[in-house]
């Protein structure tokens, strides 16, 4: 291997590794920082936790947006993604589904009568899952060839699953305790669905950018002669 090629391979590590520990450490940080109320920085909105997430999300999004750059053939793809990522990090750090189902949607109880387990206005995070499910597949070519970033891929999209599922539970239906425990466990797959997310993104365009191959080593068995 290259000297080059070790640095995309290390390069590589050094994502998956720095996603891990962001995933672990700062759930425990923000519990410990507030203990005994370990909930208050990771429950609620707009707190650190999900200023932390909105950080991730317009990371992927930058990423996204380079990926579109260096992958010219796919640059739609690419930015359709770049531009999901942003939206989500702008809704995660302002809250704006959150303000339209407690302003307009419950007030009115607005509901979907076949979901009967939502509470009113709650429905917005499970539509748009379902849209991004839909979109999924379209996506899928970008990471085919980097079984990393694929693995990285499905396990965002499996806490983010999970996330969905859990929020989805009407929360008058839990123990204030119980619904602390809900929403800090709805938190911490949102970040690490995040995480998984951003890092499928960094593999693949640290896979985009293929280590540079000296002239010595080029498959034609020639190199450049100086005169």
């Amino acid at each position: 291997m290259t000297p080059a090629g070790r640095i995309q391979r290390n390069a590589r590590r050094v994502v998956i590794v720095a996603a891990a520990v962001v995933a672990v450490a700062a759930p425990t940080v923000l519990a410990a920082a507030r203990w005994p109320r370990w909930w208050s920085d990771i429950a609620p909105e707009q707190t650190p936790m999900t200023w932390l997430q909105s950080v991730v999300l317009t990371t992927a999004a930058a990423a996204s947006a380079l990926a579109a750059v260096v992958d010219f053939r796919r640059v739609r793809l690419w930015l359709l993604l770049a531009a999901g990522f942003l939206a989500l990090a702008i809704d995660e750090r302002f809250a704006l589904h959150e303000r339209l189902r407690d302003n307009f949607l419950a007030p009115r109880g607005v509901a979907l009568p076949f979901l009967p387990w939502v509470a009113p206005g709650d429905f917005l995070l499970l539509v748009g899952a379902v849209a991004g499910l839909l979109l999924l597949p379209h996506l899928l070519p970008l990471f085919r060839y980097d079984r990393s970033a694929l693995r990285a891929l499905w396990l965002g999209v499996a806490c983010a699953a999970l996330a969905v599922g859990v929020d989805s539970v009407d929360p008058q239906t839990w123990t204030i305790a119980q619904e602390r425990v809900q929403q800090s466990l709805e938190e911490c797959l949102e970040l690490i669905s995040d995480l998984s997310l951003c890092t499928a993104i960094a593999l693949r365009l640290i896979g985009l950018n293929p280590p540079a191959v000296p002239a010595a080593d080029r498959s034609d068995g020639h190199s450049e002669r100086v005169a």
